[in-house]
């Protein structure tokens, strides 16, 4: 039974030329799991917004939408029948605190106490956030208050679930969980799931339909192998998973595996050429923490505690943890926006409160987790000409160059807030290179990225490197940092407890490793982490 339709649905945005929806049509059977996929901007949040009427957006729209969770398909959905899950989690949360953003929703349904209780003990148990319970939401980390957003939703047992990329700022261990969680949704009570992705990974394998979108239009509409095979010849191969990109690769077959479980038994069948040793691409040391400690008031414990950190000339050091290990709290540090309890922090071995707020901005280029933060005009152009402004920038060949390379001359006259996640994040960080910044400090920068966006941030942060700026990045993105992060380090409990190059930190993990270690765990010539590298070593020329 037909659950949502889209009849050549069409929208444009106020002062907008382009079209974010341009004649969609879309079927939805009920209990289906269908994930959305495609570049940063294709149209995928709209869509999402669309089928739910009451955050519809106001612009001009053409079509029909039909969303039925009647028991006899006719009838109009109640509002609490289909619950949304923000890409931006900030843009949902209502309440200063935890308990209360959890029964908002409940309150506004005028559901009895018992029964309010009764469901929130349940869903805070689930998500284990019994420790969370009495916490200030504005002290959560972004995929604490994603975990928070999703369990205030659920709390109103919803018949359809819309999903703008969930997992985007979540950890490997709490990404796992909550698609776990959904696969249960879906399997054990029927509920449809629709969601938005970039993180395609683990996703493709349990979707039952997947949508891939380009410039509003559904180009790839199919199950996960349809797709996969439709895909595969084309530019967009890159939204293919890990391991069928490395069997059709390596080893084209009729029988794609899509899944670990699936492939390992035609991964014994591979073999690789030994490794070979890469000589150090680091120079001295650059900036240096020591000893820091950190809380956010009196009344809390340390989230660092002892932490001790050096960062080299022209690396790129990738900080992975779980969310709320103190990650962005360390950048923040980092760059002299707090200042910590106790420890030391230098940058070319003087004290980094002895540089000025003006001087120390120059040399440390900041991205921040919720890139809203770093915008204060109403255009993209507007901000960019600002900046140029006020670091003296008069280049405006590089500027070009700049915005070009970051794909976001369409955007210039957009406001920031009307811009996509993945949008935001490169017309952020386009301001910070003006600058030219001798160190980077870049809070989850592949958040709301498509594959193809990544690609071109990592040879722009490539080249940064090789012409010596240093790059110090948080990341819950596994497969990014492993190919092109030169060091790893884990936080944990406050400070780094592991820290190692990408081939050596990645082996022996169960979550914070590769789809390929997964892949190759306990086989012959298991030392190979990213994709790239397994083709190269399996004798494939071309990738």
């Amino acid at each position: 039974m037909e659950i949502i339709q889209l009849n050549n649905v069409s929208f444009t945005y106020p002062n907008s030329d382009k079209p974010a929806l341009k004649d969609v049509s879309l079927k939805v059977n009920k209990g289906q799991f269908v994930v959305l996929c495609g570049p940063s901007g294709c149209g995928k949040s709209t869509m999402l917004r669309l089928l739910k009427e009451e955050i519809r957006p106001h612009g001009e729209f053409s079509g029909e939408i039909f969303v039925s969770t009647g028991e006899e398909g006719g009838a109009e959905s109640r509002g609490n029948d289909v619950g949304f899950v923000f890409q931006d989690p900030e843009n949902q949360i209502v309440s200063d605190d935890f308990l209360h953003e959890m029964v908002f929703g409940l309150e506004n349904l005028g559901l009895p106490t018992n029964e309010m209780r009764s469901r929130v003990a349940e869903m805070v148990g689930f998500f284990g956030a019994e420790s969370l319970l009495n916490r200030k939401t504005h002290e959560l980390s972004g995929g604490k208050k994603q975990q928070m957003n999703l369990a205030s939703v659920l709390l109103m047992q919803p018949d359809i679930l819309l999903l703008d990329e969930p997992t985007a700022q979540l950890d490997p261990v709490s990404s796992r969980e909550l698609l776990d969680m959904l696969v249960r949704l879906n399997e054990e009570f029927g509920m449809t799931i629709i969601m938005a992705e970039h993180r395609l990974e683990e996703v493709f394998t349990l979707a039952d339909q997947i949508v891939m979108m380009k410039s509003g239009e559904i180009i790839h509409n199919g199950a996960p192998t349809e797709v996969i095979e439709e895909i595969w010849n084309t530019p967009r191969k890159v939204y293919v998973p890990t391991i069928p990109s490395l069997f059709l690769s390596v080893s084209p077959n009729d029988n794609l595996p899509l899944t670990v479980k699936a492939g390992r038994q035609q991964a014994t069948k591979l073999e690789f050429y030994p490794k070979a040793l890469k000589e150090s691409c680091c120079g001295d040391e650059i900036m240096k923490a020591k000893d820091i400690y950190y809380r956010y008031n009196h009344d809390t414990e340390m989230v660092l505690n002892e932490m001790s950190f050096t960062l080299q000339k022209g690396e790129i050091y990738a900080l992975l943890g779980g969310n709320g290990a103190g990650k962005s709290t360390f950048l923040k540090l980092m760059c002299g926006v707090w200042k910590p309890v106790k420890g030391k922090i230098t940058l070319h071995n003087q004290p980094l409160k002895s540089y000025r707020k003006k001087e120390l901005s120059r040399q440390i280029g900041y991205l921040p987790q919720n890139p809203k933060l770093f915008f204060i005009e109403d255009s993209v152009q507007k901000e960019i000409e600002m900046t140029m402004e006020l670091w003296d920038v008069r280049d405006k060949v590089f500027v070009s160059k700049i915005v070009d390379e970051l794909e976001i001359g369409h955007l210039l006259e957009s406001h920031p807030y009307d811009l996509s996640g993945g949008e935001l994040q490169k017309a952020a960080l386009a301001c910070i290179l003006l600058r030219k910044p001798e160190i980077l400090l870049l809070d989850e920068p592949t958040k709301g990225l498509d594959p193809i966006s990544k690609g071109k941030l990592a040879l722009i942060l490539e080249q940064l490197r090789k012409e010596g700026t240093s790059i110090l990045l948080s990341t819950h993105d596994v497969e990014f940092a492993a190919q092109y992060a030169t060091r790893c380090g884990l936080i944990f409990q406050g400070k780094i407890t592991a820290e190692a190059a990408p081939s050596d930190f990645f082996q022996g993990n169960f979550f914070y490793t590769t789809m390929i270690q997964r892949l190759l765990r306990g086989l012959p010539n298991q030392n190979v982490v990213t994709l790239k590298e397994a083709i190269e070593r399996c004798k494939v020329k071309e990738f």
